[in-house]
């Protein structure tokens, strides 16, 4: 999710079971990751892989990539007994409570950091890809429709401030650090409502997510080279 700092409901990043679904059939639960990018005076401090109550996708995970930079990547776990590990100090105020996850220690005042992260990372015995995954309740009825909608992303208040594409930009830098082909996937949803499901009998437009693109959408211009399927063709691309 592409904001540096979250302050909605599901900043936590909510799992989207069709595409979990998926994936884990595909690839193995093993193979799927949710990378955490944790920023420090604007520089990359750590990778951070948590399971949390509203997240499990890293519970299983045994596969992550690795950082081209040589920053450290940290597992932490919220459910039951809580830890790290690798076990630094600094990690301790993140297993604080009352904190759930680690969005929570970030958005508190007295933390340093700030965070954006890739929604769906996985292995698959090639090469590690993912994708950015952003909603649209209006529905996408054809290729020049989603492309006008998605050319409006700009007027999103996650776009407002000087945060708004340069998440997308940090996203895009972690990306490429962790050697991840990564992709921006445009969907319906069945409700305007924030975490609403998603619409599986709709289309979905997906475009790679590269710095020029984010330019693109910046400016309110149409993103290039855009793909437009249906759901289940997008499940099928996984």
């Amino acid at each position: 999710m592409a904001q540096t700092n979250p302050s909605y409901l599901y900043a936590t990043g909510k799992c989207e079971k069709p595409i979990i679904d998926a994936l884990v059939q595909k690839y193995g639960a093993s193979n799927i990751s949710w990378p955490i990018v944790l920023l420090e005076n604007d520089r990359t401090a750590a990778y951070l892989y948590e399971y949390n109550g509203k997240n499990q996708l890293n519970h299983l995970m045994d596969s992550r990539p690795g950082s081209r930079s040589k920053v450290p990547s940290y597992f932490l776990n919220y459910a039951g007994r809580r830890w790290a590990e690798p076990a630094e100090p600094f990690l301790a105020d993140f297993l604080r409570q009352p904190y759930s996850c680690s969005y929570d220690y970030i958005l508190d005042p007295s933390s340093p950091y700030s965070s954006v992260d890739l929604d769906y990372v996985w292995y698959n015995g090639r090469n590690y890809k993912g994708f950015e995954l952003t909603t649209f309740y209006v529905s996408f009825s054809s290729s020049e429709k989603a492309l006008n909608l998605i050319s409006k992303m700009n007027r999103r208040p996650s776009w407002k401030g000087e945060n708004g594409a340069r998440a997308f930009h940090r996203i895009i830098d972690s990306a490429e650090d962790l050697g991840v082909d990564y992709y921006i996937v445009c969907a319906n949803t069945v409700s305007r409502s924030i975490g609403s499901d998603l619409e599986t009998n709709g289309n979905v437009c997906l475009f790679r997510l590269t710095h020029g693109q984010v330019n693109l959408l910046e400016k309110g211009k149409k993103p290039e080279n855009s793909e437009f399927m249906t759901f289940q063709q997008f499940l099928d691309w996984l």
